[in-house]
């Protein structure tokens, strides 16, 4: 008798494949199961330094979490990111109902865009940051008035509560700042977070702070634990590695988690929500990633300031802001050619380069290929 070839079987036997393919990872430790799995390169065979990944994630542990996922994939997911909500509940010291969980936290930054930033209000941010939450908001009609970063490219605090009015439906800090690196340190965001609360609801993007081990001193939570109009966003992509799985979180008052659940886009697959949950517990991992991160850092800043260029010192991104001198296509160009993927315009600053950081090897190489060029 032949076999029988049938849609289901064939859907069965990728999931078969996949799960075979991930539960290699098991027996490997933290350290063994980062480098090799997921080098960062891009199609062309470049260094993918563009984009501020983390080429050392998932976990092992969030890999196999991925792997066991499968077997009851064919549920709609419903009710599967509780325990998630409660661990991260629990760590904070707030309550579920203050936990909304979404599609990376970009989804959350749009849809605080459309909530706050529509029927004819304004959103105030730094200028250069992230955009995605301004972006999506001009889409939908808002205005976005932008405050220039000051001197040491760090957010302007008195322009941006100046630039807010009685029309501002949010005032946006993104900390610390995409793409300079540079963090408005907790004894100074908090009073400036707290005296714009009465004024404005204030989103904090804290997509880079859990990347250092000191962030519960800089984070914006106690203001949500207060019961502030503060929303705090996080995300799985950096220091979990996790940017393709779509994970990301937000904290703010149970009232603001219900309005901007009301406008949610999607729904979170099960592998991403178990990938999170088992990389939240795995402190060993977020621990390897951030020296791996540090060393990194530590590697490409040597070189910036041996070859006396300008840049952000002690940035707490995953990646370095640094002024190359010259036209930032000519210096990617070049970069590219030597087998480096970096750097994307943040207007006005038209000569300066975000490089992300790859792993320790390709950052050593990044920085010869640094000394070469200069």
């Amino acid at each position: 008798m032949s076999a029988q070839v049938t849609r289901r079987s064939l859907v069965l036997g990728s999931s078969a494949v996949v799960a075979t393919a991930l539960a290699r990872t098991r027996p490997l430790s933290a350290a063994e199961a980062a480098a090799p799995v997921a080098p960062a390169q891009s199609g062309g065979g470049l260094a993918r330094l563009i984009a501020n990944e983390n080429p050392y994630g998932p976990a092992a542990s969030a890999r196999r979490a991925v792997a066991d996922s499968l077997a009851t994939a064919w549920q709609y997911p419903m009710g599967h990111d509780q325990d998630l909500k409660k661990q991260i509940a629990e760590r904070e010291g707030l309550t579920p109902s203050h936990i909304m969980l979404a599609d990376g936290s970009s989804e959350i930054l749009r849809i605080a865009g459309l909530v706050y930033g529509t029927g004819g209000r304004e959103v105030v941010a730094a200028r250069p940051t992230f955009g995605f939450l301004q972006d999506y908001a001009r889409q939908l009609g808002a205005t976005v008035t932008e405050v220039p970063l000051d001197e040491q490219l760090r957010h302007d605090l008195k322009g941006l509560a100046a630039a807010v009015t009685g029309k501002t439906g949010l005032l946006y800090v993104c900390n610390p700042n995409n793409p300079t690196g540079t963090l408005i340190p907790g004894p100074e965001l908090r009073p400036f977070l707290q005296a714009m609360a009465s004024r404005t609801t204030v989103l904090v993007d804290e997509a880079y702070l859990d990347l250092w081990d000191d962030w519960p001193a800089h984070t914006a939570t106690d203001r949500v634990r207060a019961g502030d109009p503060v929303i705090v966003t996080r995300t799985f992509s950096k220091l979990h590695g996790m940017a393709g799985l779509r994970v990301g979180y937000a904290l703010a008052p149970p009232e603001i988690i219900q309005r901007l659940e009301k406008h949610r886009m999607t729904l979170l697959g099960c592998a991403g929500v178990a990938a999170a949950t088992a990389s939240y517990q795995d402190l060993e991992f977020q621990a390897f990633s951030r020296a791996r991160l540090q060393e990194g850092l530590a590697i490409t800043t040597g070189a910036l300031r041996e070859l006396k260029l300008r840049h952000v010192e002690q940035g707490r991104g995953n990646f370095v802001f640094f002024d190359t001198g010259g036209p930032l296509a000519d210096f990617s160009a070049a970069m590219r050619r030597a087998g480096y993927q970096v750097g994307r315009p943040f207007p006005p600053y038209d000569t300066w380069c975000r490089v992300s950081m790859g792993t320790v090897e390709q950052m050593r190489g990044f920085a010869a290929a640094l000394r070469d060029y200069f």
